[in-house]
Formats: C-alpha cells, structure tokens, sequence
C-alpha cells in the first residue's frame, strides 16, 4: 500500500547534480513511476533509469512503471490553459497513473516521481504527486535537486542577477509577449522552439547565456552580444540535439547596465503646510481613508464603476503608494485638516504621458467639503512640484456635469483648456464628456506657445 511519496529532483543527467537528500530519497523509494510525453520520451526514461542504476544500493527491492503523461503542457506555473479543463487533464494523470501502478505489492510502501532538474520548476508533477497522495491517503515529501538555472550560471561562472538586479523566471511561452528589460533579468528553461530569438531586432544589445545539457560531458554554451549570437545559439542548440534525443537548455537574458530611470523617484519629504491644511506622503495606514473617500455618495456618483472598493482593494492601493513613490510613477499624499489633524481626504500627482508632464487626482470626505481644503491642498503640491521636479506641465479632468470640481481647479490656477467628447466612462455604462485643465511651470515654459 502506497503512503508515502518522494518527488525527486534528478539534475540534468549528471550523479554530482543530485542532493544526498535526493539520493537517500531514490534508495527509499519501492516503485517508480516514468511519466514522459512527447519526442524523445523513451530516451528521457532511459537516461533516468541509467542515472537510477548508478545511485541505486542493489539490497533495496525496486521496480519502474512507465505511464503515457497526457498534459500536454510544459511544467509551467504561467500555463494558459482554463481551469476547469487543467482540473480534468489532471485528474486524467492520476487515473491513468494508478492503474499503470496496479495492485502494490505489499512491501511496495513508497512511491517515487523522478524530475528533470530541480521539482520547484516542475509544477506539473508536483500537482500529479498531489492528486496521487489524495488518491492513496498518502505524504508527500520534495527532494531537491540542482536546476538548469543554477547550472546556467555555474556553467557561465555569473550570478542571477547582476549588481543587485532582479531576477524573474519566465516562460517560454509568453516570453515574447510579455518580455521587458525594465523587470532585470531574465531567465528561461526548455526552450524548444528558441522564441527567445524574436527578440533580438527589438533587443539587440541585451547580452545572453545560453546553455544545453548543462553540467554534463555533452555541455554546450554559447554567450555574448544577443544581435551577434543569434545564429550561433541556432547552430549550438542543433548540436545538443544530435548528441541526445531530447534537449533541456536554458538561457538568461540581460539587459546593459542601466542607466538614468524612467522616472526618477519623487523627493523625500515630511510633510507640506499652509498651517491650515497639511499634506504627508500616504502610508499602508490611510487604506482606511481610501474606502472612505471611494466608497461615499458623491464619490461613487462622479466614479466609473458601480462597484464600491472593497477592502483588500483598498489595503493593496495603500500598500502601493509607497512603492510608486520610489519608483517615480505616482506622489500620493494625505490631506490633513490642521484644526482637528483629521484625515479629510487625499491628493495625487501622476507621470504619465509624454515626458515631464503629470495628471492631479484628488478627493475629500463628505464632512470636509465646501471649505476650500481642495484648492489648498492643490496650491502646496502644485509649488511644491515645480520647485522640486523638472514636471512642466499638470493637467486634471473632471466630468462635465461636476461643476463643483471645476471651480476647485479654477480656484488653483488652472487654466480650462477645452471638452473631450465621451472620455470618462459613467457607473451605468455610458460615457461623459470631459473637462481638462492645465497648469504650466512659471516662466519661459507658460509663455512658449504662438
């Protein structure tokens, strides 16, 4: 009777890439289970059968099932096949897995998956050991082994991630449509079809290191300039599949050193005050405000949504203020009526759109309107963006219906500039037409158009 099950991490082919956890795993384990698909399948099943045979002690009984693996995806945490249609493919594995394995023999007690390079990259398997372990009341244990990533890096003799750079494990799949060097590097495993090379014209001077059958006698890298490797990577990855059947390779994708940011982080700054209204940075702590101000009549009138923020909404904007700050995208500060230190709404100045121009949003509690705490808070962040940012131009919007909102930015000093049809969409559907304002850095810039 099966209870226990070992998913075991094989490396690529080599006995030095697995743990000695890994190891005294595979000697525990009674019957294997082989699930291989697709071209070269019986040579993988092959090469762990051989790698078994060299780590296995000859006094522990063992026997291999082999089983057809229908999923018909990569191990991927990034597939885009629908939910219920992965739920059914799985629970097609299990059923076909449990009757390769048949009746267990008595002392057959331990159930062994083997995994090509490291089981954290093989979540295929692991939700199989899952519908198995469910199946026969069974424990699951992981034992690591070495991955192609670290096998890329030792092989190329660099680190992921250059100088403190993020590092982000990409799929092959969405790797062209979702592929920026802004996210740092980049890594791939098991890139059949070497869609990583569509990339080169729009990246030419990113650098790669790519590897196949990494770690082993038949080890092949290539490295440099990406524009300048392309053929060579075609070439090598050819090479690697003449010397076996089938091929795991990995590549890293990095970008040059980086230079200036997009945008650079906003100043650092306590707090802006006119001693009647007082504007902090907003913190994780103000997702309370954040509900409020989104969520009350007026608020939802001029909104675009008929749906009120929730609060795991309003916790993850919080929590997002200040990582926009650091990253240049968004200031977001919270109004602070001086009388009472009440939070009586919030204020926030957008990058976006062509270079050094920003878009202002703001919003008070009901209970603080009507008393000109939006024109203050307007006043300080305008001065306070001009004396500190290179920002030349702010605009803000409002439906034309919201009257209110217009005298507000009229008060500011923003100039009313003209009515873009059917821009902001209502709570029912339909859309409103918008009010836009701008106002110009003083000086040479306000004057520049003839």
């Amino acid at each position: 009777m099966i209870t226990r099950i070992h998913v075991i991490g094989l490396g690529l082919g080599h006995p030095d890439h697995l743990t000695h956890a890994a190891i005294a795993a595979l000697n525990g384990v009674d019957v294997f289970l082989l699930a291989e698909e697709g071209e070269g399948a019986g040579d993988r099943g092959a090469a762990q059968r051989a790698l078994c045979a060299e780590l296995l002690s000859e006094s522990h009984a063992h026997r291999f099932v082999e089983v057809t693996d229908q999923r018909g995806e990569p191990d991927s945490e990034t597939s885009s096949a629908p939910y219920d249609r992965g739920k059914a493919a799985l629970g097609a594995r299990v059923e076909a897995s449990v009757d390769a394995l048949g009746q267990a023999g008595p002392r057959e007690e331990t159930l062994g998956l083997l995994v090509w390079g490291d089981p954290a990259l093989a979540s295929a398997t692991l939700a199989l050991a899952a519908g198995l372990a469910a199946h026969f009341h069974a424990d699951v244990e992981v034992a690591p082994g070495l991955g192609a990533p670290q096998l890329l890096a030792a092989a190329h003799r660099i680190s992921l991630g250059s100088n403190g750079a993020d590092v982000r494990l990409m799929s092959a799949q969405h790797l062209v449509d979702s592929y920026d060097p802004a996210m740092g590097d980049a890594v791939v495993v098991d890139d059949d079809r070497l869609r990583c090379l569509e990339l080169a014209d729009l990246f030419p001077d990113l650098t790669l290191y790519w590897g196949a059958h990494l770690g082993t006698a038949d080890e092949v890298l290539v490295a440099g300039r990406f524009a300048d490797v392309v053929d060579e990577v075609r070439a090598a990855r050819s090479r690697a599949a003449e010397a076996r059947e089938w091929v795991v390779d990995a590549y890293l994708l990095r970008p040059p050193a980086a230079g200036k940011p997009a945008a650079p982080s906003w100043p650092t700054v306590d707090s802006l005050s006119d001693g009647v209204l007082t504007l902090r940075p907003m913190t994780t702590a103000d997702w309370d405000l954040l509900l409020a101000e989104n969520n009350n009549d007026e608020a939802m009138k001029w909104g675009f949504t008929a749906d009120p923020m929730t609060e795991p909404e309003a916790r993850q904007a919080a929590a997002r203020a200040v990582r926009d700050w650091r990253s240049g995208r968004a200031a977001r500060f919270t109004m602070v009526d001086g009388s009472s230190g009440v939070r009586a709404g919030m204020i926030s100045v957008l990058r976006m759109g062509p270079p050094e121009v920003a878009l202002i949003g703001y919003g008070v509690l009901p209970e603080f309107r009507g008393r000109g705490l939006t024109v203050r808070a307007l006043e300080l962040l305008v001065d306070w963006v001009f004396a500190t940012t290179s920002i030349a131009r702010l605009e803000l919007g409002h439906k034309l219906d919201n009257v209110a909102s217009g005298v507000v930015a009229s008060r500011a000093g923003f100039v009313r500039e003209g009515v873009l049809a059917g821009r902001l969409k209502n709570p029912d559907g339909s859309f409103a037409d918008e009010v836009s304002y701008a106002r110009l850095r003083p000086g040479p810039l306000a004057g520049s158009a003839t």
